[in-house]
């Protein structure tokens, strides 16, 4: 099993990533009360969508000359064997402005936390906003207005958390670290996740002669050590 980088410019002209809860629960068969509990791995599923000619040119109206370089990614990537390293294009880095003085770090944090330190903003400065990803672990985390509020960070409006005198913040997260973060950990974007191919035919190709290929491949997070 190997990891693969995404190329940075095979890029999706639909993308969906979400965040699927781990739960479970019983519903009373006389109340219909139902009782709903936490399970401890949630996990990110991904469908990315594709057109291009099959030539692996440009042509006029396509999206890329994408065809041939993902008929071999595909390829490389065996069914799910080996595995994907991408980020959520919708948002590759944090959308509303961020105040920074330096590099962005963890001041660490264990793993199941849902809340960490951040330094290096600007003293007083807006930091993350709410619904920004951020990670640490190998894997994404969204920043949650809820997780924020329960550790006891601040805001500065707008859904954008504020930076203390010094320049850290303090972030809530979901979900919670799949591992431990050291402390002076460097923060990067944009976050990826490792994902594995959903379905061992996901290189099917078939097209008409001179028009489009399109590609709509799923994928789900592999949970785990890299």
């Amino acid at each position: 099993m190997a990891d693969i980088a995404w190329p940075d410019d095979l890029v999706p002209y639909r993308v969906a990533f979400h965040l699927q809860p781990h739960v479970g629960g019983q519903e009373s068969p006389v109340t219909r009360t139902r009782k709903t509990y936490g399970l401890s791995a949630p996990r990110w599923l991904a469908r990315l969508t594709f057109r291009g000619g099959y030539g692996g040119e440009v042509r006029r109206g396509e999206q890329g000359g994408y065809g041939a370089r993902l008929d071999s990614l595909i390829a490389d990537l065996h069914g799910g064997l080996n595995i994907a390293v991408f980020h959520d294009w919708r948002r590759p880095k944090p959308v509303g402005p961020v105040d920074r003085a330096t590099a962005l770090r963890s001041a660490g944090a264990p793993k199941g936390a849902t809340s960490m330190i951040v330094t290096g903003f600007a003293p007083g400065g807006r930091a993350l906003g709410i619904g920004d990803y951020i990670g640490g672990d190998g894997r994404p985390h969204l920043v949650s207005m809820a997780a924020t509020l329960a550790a006891g960070g601040a805001f500065a409006g707008a859904g954008t958390i504020l930076a203390d005198a010094t320049g850290a913040a303090l972030v809530g997260f979901n979900p919670p670290l799949s591992a431990d973060i050291p402390a002076n950990t460097v923060l990067t974007w944009p976050v990826t996740g490792r994902f594995e191919l959903m379905n061992e035919d996901a290189g099917q190709n078939e097209t008409e002669v001179g028009s489009l290929s399109e590609y709509a491949l799923d994928f789900v997070e592999k949970l785990g050590a890299a």
